[in-house]
């Protein structure tokens, strides 16, 4: 296999394959409609969101929610498969560029998945044609002195040495944890510096490379999870202990693969044992060079996608990430375009066709130490973050849409675009209440939202007919509405402890005419009682006041002109 030069390398960090721009368009104009377009796709990421966390109980749901992030871009190369479907492994093809990752940067690998899902397999069989010494060690059973060897006492008594076994650690090129998740906490914390630091108290464990793991997977900290029963004894790793991971694998289970891949399976079985395809340690070889000169020519619109990344993922209230996961990400994101261009050339594709949004995404969807923590990612919204970094990332310091994309919740983001000193485009305004009305899926809640959305927006002339539309056919319930007395003896049973509600937080409204908040609450009344008696199909009056008086105060709707119908 030949070596990549630095034209190839020049290739492969030459740009970000984003969406194509406009014909004609200017640069400027053509970051802002990237960024327009990422805007519309978090938010249809965000309401996928919604539904994978309705149906997360569900590991095939989860599945498709899965494979739905995994296939976020249209990529100019289709990969081969080289290290798992040679060996008769169904459903792993995607997980290639991250495993050859793992390889070539020689960073910790932990492979997640139920018993019986080949992990075992593929790293015992990757170890072997690399010609590895390889160490495999359950950590249900072992001591430590399994690891180290049986210490005795020096010639002078004064300290102790290990006596090495054909099982220790000392020698060995691979070390394999199996049911990592099983550990003893006195021996995880042993098992730190050999992840981490390849070494065993305090001594360089010279000959070690790479350091891989197993586990089953965690049941969820809802208490709920995939496997009925969860696995007895498996227990969420230390955070700690899953940081020091650079690579987290979910891998594929029998209820994940196409019918055609089930059928290949099946069939495989009685082939016998196949050889990989290609030279692999030529094939690693060859990603580790990209990776070290693609560490030497380091890219400088990864580190702004990474410092978006920490930006937006805070915006959305996630815990960050630690220091050192932030910098293991970067390197992850590195090895894997490093993979991934070895990969391409085998398929005899260019590496300029490789784009680096969809090496960052492979980075981040299996770097995230909360799987072996926590047990469940919201895929859906973790892709809709990478987007959202992405497109900011590619965005000049003082572009307004630099500042619109760091704010993850889209009606917070159309607050921020009307306080904006030079405003933006009033098509781009348009796509951001229209994204601000999609992102809410409650019917009553959107009302609210609309109302808000169309008290803010009504000045402004010239916004895209469809919004004006969509507003107004949503709003138009609350501005024609005619205040009749409401005979509570008439509303029917179902709906009697709802109008009952809106009558109490009613007749709480204390503004009286000339105040401030008067036009507010007319406003808010007529909302609350236009959806008498049946509006509030999953939510509450209180749900749907509080959510308007919220907007008001986002929007600095300060109204004193056209009062409420009446």
């Amino acid at each position: 296999m030949t070596t990549p030069g630095k034209e190839a390398l020049c290739h492969a960090t030459a740009g970000r394959s984003a969406a194509k721009p406009a014909i004609g368009a200017k640069p400027r104009q053509r970051r802002k409609a990237g960024a327009a377009n990422a805007a519309k796709r978090t938010t249809k990421s965000r309401k996928s969101s919604a539904t994978a966390r309705k149906t997360s109980g569900s590991k095939k749901a989860t599945a498709e929610s899965n494979g739905q992030a995994a296939q976020h871009v249209d990529t100019a190369v289709t990969l081969p498969s080289l290290l798992t479907q040679p060996l008769g492994l169904e459903g792993w093809a995607a997980l290639e560029p991250v495993i050859l990752a793992s390889l070539a940067s020689a960073e910790p690998l932990l492979l997640i998945g139920r018993h019986g899902a080949a992990k075992s397999f593929l790293l015992e069989r990757l170890a072997e044609a690399l010609g590895f010494e390889f160490r495999c060690y359950n950590a249900s059973l072992i001591d430590y002195d399994d690891l180290v060897g049986i210490p005795v006492p020096d010639e002078d008594g004064e300290s102790l040495r290990y006596i090495s076994t054909p099982t220790s650690i000392w020698d060995a090129e691979v070390v394999f944890v199996d049911e990592i998740s099983r550990t003893r906490p006195d021996l995880a914390n042993k098992l730190f510096p050999i992840i981490h630091e390849r070494r065993v108290q305090g001594v360089a464990l010279e000959r070690l490379r790479h350091r891989w793991a197993a586990m089953n997977p965690v049941a969820a900290d809802d208490g709920e999870s995939d496997d009925d029963p969860p696995y007895l004894g498996v227990e969420p790793l230390d955070p700690a202990l899953a940081d020091r991971f650079t690579f987290l694998i979910e891998v594929p289970d029998w209820d994940e693969l196409t019918s055609a891949e089930q059928t290949r399976l099946l069939v495989d079985q009685f082939r016998g044992k196949h050889p990989f395809p290609i030279d692999l340690e030529a094939l690693v070889h060859d990603a580790a060079r990209t990776f070290a000169l693609l560490c030497e020519q380091l890219p400088e619109h990864l580190v702004a996608y990474f410092l978006a990344l920490g930006s937006v993922r805070a915006s959305d209230g996630l815990r960050p990430f630690s220091t050192r996961r932030m910098a293991t990400l970067l390197r992850a994101a590195l090895a894997v375009q490093a993979a991934r261009v070895v990969l391409a050339r085998g398929a005899d594709a260019s590496p300029q066709d490789v784009d680096w949004q969809t090496s960052l995404w492979l980075a981040v969807q299996h770097g995230d130490p909360a799987l072996a923590t926590v047990g469940r990612i919201d895929r859906a919204r973790q892709l809709a973050l990478h987007r959202q970094a992405w497109a900011v990332s590619g965005l000049e310091a003082d572009d307004p849409w630099r500042a619109l994309l760091e704010v993850s919740d889209p009606v917070e983001r159309v607050a921020c675009a009307l306080r904006l000193p030079g405003g933006v485009s009033l098509e781009d305004l348009g796509s951001l209440v229209l994204d601000a009305l999609a992102s809410e899926e409650n019917q009553a809640l959107r009302t609210a939202l609309a109302l808000a959305l169309y008290l803010g927006c009504r000045e402004i002339h010239g916004l895209p007919a469809v919004v004006v539309e969509t507003l107004g056919q949503i709003v138009r319930r609350v501005l024609m509405f005619v205040e009749r007395p409401l005979h509570l003896r008439t509303v029917k049973s179902p709906h009697k402890g709802v109008a009952l509600e809106v009558q109490s937080i009613v007749a709480g409204m204390p503004a009286q005419d000339g105040q401030p908040e008067a036009t507010r609450d007319r406003y808010a009344c007529n909302l609350l009682r236009s959806l008498l008696p049946g509006g509030y199909t999953g939510t509450t009056p209180i749900g749907v006041h509080t959510l308007f008086v919220q907007c008001w105060e986002r929007f600095d709707l300060t109204i004193s002109q056209t009062e409420v119908q009446a």
